[in-house]
């Protein structure tokens, strides 16, 4: 099974509780990034920039549980910055699966075999490693050599402890089937047990030329759902026809809120047009069907997972066929 069934059933208890309330924007994941700070400066990062000035700030623990709670989405991912370098993170886990939540802790995973002295597996902790391909590639990608030969010992005795791994793959202009091929075939063998990819976002503060333009996107994926069949790749099959232009999605920024050391970061995990004090003010004072509809310019390339997976489950919610084929899809 592609997700823990405990995560399956919590989120779609959660969904008929916000459709029964007759709410039409409501959190799914809160992103929380309790600082910025991070031990890489990674090519496509664009947060060691746009949060140059306020990049040793941190959230207290207190601000952190306070967030989630007054967000209430049932998934949590601790991201960051670097998350493992925030000293009460351990504390901060322990108050999400206190409250029943899911967390998701993306990690560079460079101090993972640190976190495992300090948190034992948890059935709602996932470890999301950010893996950008084999060695060469994946060291190029976070700017420092040796990193790839530091984390993958690591991931292997995570697994081994009885953690659930799964990586994040973001596909960028040199990323070639092949190295795919041979990273998710190692990640097999490792008992990782699940990848997600998406392509890049071109954030506006950075200025390279490593991402994918919308039809080159359609292109590369085309050849890269055929890796989804052979491997346990986590991003659902109406999200992938997306990526390969055969369905068009509207996009769902309010499924993923961010709240970092500034506030509430809005409009979307990408874009940042406002610092809200509240989530509530988050999402009053946010125009969410103009970022539905994609009218903002810089939303014309974007096809990042945050804001579509959440579209393509509402698609399969309302259509039998698709739900029966999501059905097959997870559990095989």
């Amino acid at each position: 099974m592609r997700f823990p069934l405990r995560l399956q059933i919590d989120l779609f208890r959660y969904i008929a509780r916000q459709k029964r309330a007759g709410r039409k924007h409501y959190p799914l994941v809160l992103m929380l990034e309790p600082l910025h700070a991070c031990n890489l400066a990674c090519a496509g990062c664009g947060r060691i920039v746009e949060y140059e000035d306020t990049y040793y700030d941190k959230m207290s623990l207190e601000e952190c549980l306070g967030s989630v709670d007054e967000c209430g989405a049932p998934i949590v991912s601790v991201c960051g910055g670097e998350p493992l370098i925030y000293k009460p993170y351990p504390e901060l886990l322990q108050g999400c699966f206190a409250r029943g939540k899911h967390v998701q802790l993306c990690t560079n995973a460079i101090l993972l075999d640190r976190f495992m002295e300090k948190v034992p597996p948890h059935p709602n902790l996932t470890i999301q490693v950010h893996l950008d391909g084999m060695r060469e590639t994946h060291d190029r990608s976070v700017c420092k050599e040796g990193v790839f030969d530091t984390v993958i010992p690591q991931m292997e005795r995570a697994v081994q402890r009885g953690y659930r791994v799964c990586t994040n793959t973001t596909i960028f202009k040199d990323t070639t089937d092949e190295e795919l091929e041979e990273l998710f075939t190692m990640l097999d063998r490792m008992g990782v047990h699940g990848f997600l990819i998406t392509p890049g976002y071109a954030y506006e503060v950075l200025d390279n030329d490593i991402y994918l333009a919308k039809e080159e996107v359609h292109e590369r994926f085309r050849r890269i759902s055929e890796l989804a069949r052979r491997h346990k790749v986590l991003s659902t099959p109406r999200y992938l026809e997306f990526l390969t232009g055969d369905r068009d999605l509207s996009c769902s920024p309010w499924a993923n809120v961010t709240r970092n050391p500034r506030g509430w970061k809005g409009p979307c995990y990408l874009i940042t047009d406002a610092h809200y004090a509240t989530y509530r003010e988050l999402m009053e004072d946010t125009d969410w069907e103009f970022f539905r509809e994609r009218r903002d310019k810089r939303c014309e390339n974007c096809k990042l997972h945050s804001g579509f997976e959440a579209s393509a489950a509402e698609q399969v919610a309302s259509n039998p066929r698709d739900m029966l084929q999501f059905a097959r899809w997870v559990v095989r």
